[in-house]
C-alpha cells in the first residue's frame, strides 16, 4: 500500500515537473513560487486523499501496478485523468497565458512524461537492470525513472520547445489540442488497461510501451511539428499581403511623382512668365519650394527612381539627410517588384530608425549601389539610438503585431532568389544592411 502511494506520488511529481520544463518560456505570475510550489503541494494532498477515500470507500487497499480487482482499472483510468487536470490548474494558476496555451504545454509535458515512463518500463525488461531493479527495490527504480525523465525532458525541450512561440490561429490551436488531448488519453487508457493483467510477458510489455511511445510521439507532432507548418503557411500568406500591398503602392507612388513633376513643370513656366512682377528674393523661395517636388531621382532604372524620389521627399519633410549614390544599371536581373520590395523595405526601416534619432545632425541615411566586378551590391547605413536585438540573425523591433519582422524576411528571401547575401551590423550607433548579388550566376 505504501508502495503504491509512493509511486502515485512520484507519477504525480513526474507530470508535473514535464510541464513546468514545458511552460518555461511562458510568462509567469506574480510570485510564482509560492503559486506553483503551494498548487503543487495541494495536487498532492488531493492525490492521497483520494486514495485514502478509495481504500474506505470499497474496503480494499489501493494497489499502483497490475490488479485484477473489479472495478479498479477503471478508477485507476479516471484517476490518472483527475492529476492530469489537477497538473493543468497548477500551471495555470502559475503562469500568465491563456486557457489554451496552457493545454497546448499541459499535454505537451504530460505526453513527454508518458513517453519517459514507458522507456523505463522496456529498460526494466533488461537482464542487468531488472536484477537492480530487483536487488535494489527500494531506490533504484525511482532512480533510473528520474534520469529517464531527466533525459527525455530536456531532449523534448531543446528539440522542441526551445524558443518555441505557439503560433496559428486561435480555432487551429483549439483544434490541435483537442486531437492531442484525445490521443493523449487513448494513449494513457490502453497502456493503463494492459498494464492491469497480471499475466502479460516482457514482450507484451515491450509492446505496450513502444505503442504508447509512438502514440505520445504522434501527439508532440500535432502540438509542435504541424504548429510549424501552419506558422509556415500564415507567414507566407503575410508575405503574400504584403506583396499585394506593395505593387498597389509602387503604382500609386508612380503615379503621383508622374503627376507632380508634371504639375510642377507646369508651375515652373508660370514662375518665369511671373519674374518682374516680385522681388527677386520672393521668386527665389518660390522656385525652391516648386524644387523640392521636383527633386527626382535618376539611377538608370525607373523602380528605383520612384522609391528614391518618394524617400527623398519624405526625408525632406521630417528632417532627415538621404545620401544616394546609385548606379542602377546592373540591376536589370532583378524582378521589379523584387527591386521594389528589397529598397523599399529597407530604406523605409532605415528611415524609420533614423526618423527616432534625438541629435538632428545624426539624421542621416546613406545609400550605395553599384555594379563591382562580377557582383551587384548594395549598402544601405543609419545611425539609431538605444539597442537593437537580433533573433535568428535579424534584427526585430517592436511594430506591427501582424507583419512583425516580415520586412527583414521578405528582403532575405529575395536575396537568396537571386542567389544573393544579405548581412546586417548594428555597432557603435551604426547599423548597416549589405546586399551582393553575382551577375555571372543570374
Amino acid at each position: 500500500m505504501l508502495a503504491s502511494i509512493l509511486d502515485v506520488t512520484v507519477m504525480t511529481i513526474e507530470i508535473l515537473a514535464a510541464e513546468f520544463v514545458f511552460a518555461l518560456a511562458l510568462e509567469r505570475r506574480k510570485q510564482f513560487w509560492v503559486r506553483f510550489l503551494g498548487s503543487a503541494f495541494m495536487c498532492l494532498e488531493i492525490v492521497w486523499l483520494i486514495i485514502f477515500m478509495y481504500c474506505k470507500i470499497t474496503d480494499s487497499f489501493f494497489v499502483y501496478d497490475s490488479t485484477t480487482a473489479p472495478g479498479e482499472s477503471v478508477f485507476k483510468f479516471f484517476f490518472f485523468i483527475a492529476v492530469f487536470a489537477m497538473s493543468i490548474a497548477c500551471i495555470a494558476f502559475s503562469f500568465d497565458r491563456s486557457i489554451w496555451v496552457i493545454l497546448f504545454y499541459c499535454s505537451g509535458g504530460y505526453a513527454a512524461q508518458h513517453i519517459a515512463k514507458n522507456v523505463t518500463n522496456i529498460l526494466k525488461t533488461l537482464p542487468r537492470i531488472s536484477f537492480y531493479c530487483a536487488e535494489y527495490s527500494f531506490w533504484f527504480p525511482y532512480l533510473l525513472e528520474a534520469l529517464v525523465c531527466a533525459i527525455v525532458y530536456l531532449s523534448v525541450y531543446f528539440l522542441l520547445v526551445r524558443n518555441k512561440v505557439v503560433y496559428g490561429s486561435k480555432r487551429g490551436m483549439k483544434t490541435r489540442v483537442f486531437v492531442s488531448l484525445f490521443v493523449l488519453i487513448i494513449c494513457v487508457g490502453i497502456s493503463r488497461f494492459s498494464a492491469d493483467n497480471p499475466e502479460r510477458n516482457f514482450v507484451a510489455v515491450i509492446a505496450e510501451s513502444l505503442y504508447a511511445i509512438v502514440g505520445c510521439s504522434l501527439v508532440l507532432f500535432i502540438l509542435f511539428i504541424i504548429d510549424r507548418s501552419e506558422k509556415t503557411e500564415n507567414e507566407v500568406e503575410t508575405m503574400t499581403e504584403l506583396l499585394r500591398r506593395e505593387r498597389e503602392h509602387y503604382k500609386l507612388s508612380k503615379e503621383n511623382i508622374e503627376l507632380i513633376n508634371m504639375k510642377c513643370h507646369d508651375l515652373k513656366h508660370q514662375i518665369s512668365a511671373l519674374k518682374g512682377n516680385y522681388s527677386e528674393d520672393k521668386m527665389k523661395e518660390i522656385e525652391s519650394a516648386v524644387m523640392i517636388y521636383d527633386a527626382t531621382v535618376k539611377t538608370g532604372n525607373d523602380v528605383l527612381d520612384v522609391i528614391l524620389t518618394e524617400k527623398s521627399l519624405y526625408c525632406e519633410k521630417n528632417g532627415i539627410k538621404l545620401t544616394c549614390l546609385v548606379d542602377a544599371g546592373g540591376l536589370s536581373f532583378m524582378d521589379n517588384m523584387d527591386i521594389y520590395s528589397l529598397f523599399g523595405n529597407a530604406l523605409s526601416n532605415a528611415i524609420e530608425c533614423a526618423r527616432k534619432v534625438t541629435s538632428s545632425s545624426r539624421r542621416i541615411v546613406t545609400v550605395n549601389a553599384r555594379t563591382f566586378g562580377n557582383f551587384f551590391s548594395v549598402h544601405i547605413e543609419n545611425y539609431y539610438d538605444g539597442n537593437i536585438a537580433f533573433e535568428n540573425g535579424l534584427p526585430v523591433t517592436d511594430g506591427d503585431k501582424n507583419y512583425h519582422g516580415f520586412g527583414m524576411k521578405s528582403m532575405s528571401y529575395i536575396a537568396k532568389s537571386y542567389d544573393g547575401q544579405m548581412s546586417v551590423t548594428a555597432k557603435d550607433g551604426k547599423f548597416s544592411l549589405d546586399f551582393v548579388f553575382p551577375l555571372e550566376k543570374i
